[in-house]
């Protein structure tokens, strides 16, 4: 990741563990993993990119062995106070991280992979990592529906989103939390790499987030994807 990147992320850690603890969208992305995630019984799970450590002090609360990574060191310094017995390491989650090849029974990747430049290696890293039979598990906002603009009707209310670029990819800006970059690319982009880092798709998941009286919910905000590694 770049030192931009990087300190982008350490200033804006503290409002965004606020915000995303009050933040209903960030609810509806925690009930899908908890619907698919419910118990587990000593499997090595790394919590890929896991910021102030919610996901990881919840993989602990059901029985997982934990180990989080992220590259800001605002990030762990929550994520050590709210979960101190995990261990989180600092680390740039693009380049080989410091655990044996197939260390890991799950590598789980929550609303990260949009807000690196590269995917590639993530994803070839990712494979390194586990155990053959692992899971990999990742969720990102949705690409085809995120860099549009809400259009609203004459009653406020925002039934369409205005696309007029998807294709290509672009680098924005968010500032829902401080300035932090967002890394705009296609859909194809991540189910390319995860192909060829060998690994296989089983599920994927467009959940409903909006609420329909004020915006429309048919519109997906998330993308949720699990893949197997080759046994």
């Amino acid at each position: 990741m770049s030192d931009l990147t990087i300190r982008q992320w350490n200033t804006a850690a503290l409002l965004f563990a606020d915000t995303q603890e009050r933040s209903a969208y960030a609810e509806s992305n925690k009930t899908i993993v908890k619907q698919r995630f419910r118990k587990l019984n000593g499997e090595t799970v790394l919590d890929l990119g896991c910021g102030y450590g919610w996901y990881a002090d919840y993989f602990r609360g059901i029985g997982g062995s934990v180990t989080g990574v992220d590259g800001a060191e605002a990030m762990l310094d929550l994520a050590r106070e709210r979960t101190p017995d995990v261990s989180f390491f600092l680390a740039d989650i693009t380049r080989p991280l410091p655990f044996a090849a197939g260390a890991f029974d799950i590598v789980f990747c929550n609303q990260v992979l949009m807000d690196i430049e590269n995917v590639g290696p993530v994803f070839s890293e990712c494979a390194r990592l586990l155990k053959p039979g692992g899971v990999f598990w990742y969720s990102i906002v949705h690409p085809a529906f995120y860099v549009g603009n809400w259009q609203t009707d004459e009653n406020g209310y925002r039934f369409g989103r205005l696309i007029t670029s998807y294709l290509s990819p672009e680098t924005t800006v968010n500032r829902f939390w401080g300035e932090t970059a967002h890394f705009h690319r296609p859909l194809s982009c991540y189910l390319n790499a995860a192909a060829d880092a060998g690994l296989i798709l089983t599920h994927t998941e467009e959940p409903r987030s909006y609420d329909k009286s004020g915006q429309n919910d048919d519109l997906p905000l998330f993308f949720f994807a699990e893949y197997r590694k080759p046994e």
